[in-house]
């Protein structure tokens, strides 16, 4: 008896419950789900909300806007340049046999002295085009220079730093006394004839300060190689056979010469600036 109960009883066990299991299904299919609360109102000064003000403190846009103003306040005041023109006052030191010398026949082929320069020339944003007179008054001679320049001038906000070259035409207007070698002191000197002459090629380095949109003041300096020819020199006029035998053996009146040297020099900067 006991025997047949038990697999009736787990029969009915096992039926009951699949009737059960589609109700309860059912039922928790029919149970709508939990209704979502509403996100909290939104600040609207807050960060990225919706109408915020761009320009209200602790944005990032505002942080970044009054940088750019800033930087654009501090640019506003320097002209969009075209023009300039500019003077130097300095000093240089030449020594026109430096590097070689051929039958030059200089005794104070170097000297130093006080130097002055005007230039005037184009901007093109960095870019700086320009022409320069230069004369080194120097102690045993004279130099002038004419020279073609170019350069890029990077702004550092009220400064500009310059980086060039140049070079031109380069020729000694006059000699000391004592500076021309001559072959007997019995011949009369000619130191008026003696020209030299050639050609210089160099670099520029500068820092200009902005005090005004228009007006700069900087200091600068600048290294040269020379290349320099003299011609024979002209006999004086006036002199005796004696003395025209004697200087037709001196290789200056006879033949020409030619040296390299070098210049340096460094000067303070004036310059006027005219733009949009």
């Amino acid at each position: 008896m006991r025997r047949l109960l038990a697999p009736l009883s787990f029969s009915v066990f096992t039926a009951a419950a699949l009737l059960a299991s589609p109700g309860t299904a059912s039922a928790q299919d029919a149970t709508p789900p939990p209704a979502l609360a509403p996100p909290p109102p939104m600040d609207p000064n807050a960060p990225g909300a919706p109408g915020a003000d761009p320009n209200a403190p602790g944005t990032a846009e505002q942080g970044t806007a009054a940088k750019l103003d800033e930087a654009e306040q501090k640019d506003s005041g320097r002209k969009f340049e075209l023009f300039w023109i500019d003077a130097y006052l300095g000093g240089s030191y030449i020594d026109m046999r430096q590097f070689s010398s051929d039958t030059l026949q200089l005794e104070k082929a170097s000297s130093a002295g006080p130097m002055f320069a005007l230039g005037a020339g184009i901007r093109l944003v960095v870019l700086v085009l320009g022409v320069r007179a230069k004369y080194n008054a120097l102690a045993a001679f004279n130099m002038w220079q004419l020279n073609g320049e170019l350069g890029f001038k990077i702004p550092i906000g009220d400064f500009d730093l310059l980086f060039g070259g140049h070079g031109g035409y380069s020729f000694v207007g006059s000699v000391a006394d004592g500076t021309v070698s001559a072959g007997s002191t019995s011949a009369p000197s000619n130191t008026d004839a003696v020209k030299i002459r050639g050609f210089n090629a160099g670099l520029d380095f500068a820092l200009d300060y902005y005090a005004t949109p228009t007006v700069s003041v900087g200091v600068g300096g600048f290294a040269d190689f020379l290349f320099l020819n003299r011609p024979p020199v002209d006999k004086p006029a006036g002199i005796t056979p004696a003395q025209a035998a004697i200087l037709d053996q001196d290789p200056l009146y006879q033949k020409s010469g030619t040296s390299a040297g070098l210049q340096l020099g460094a000067a303070l900067r004036l310059g006027l600036h005219f733009g949009l």
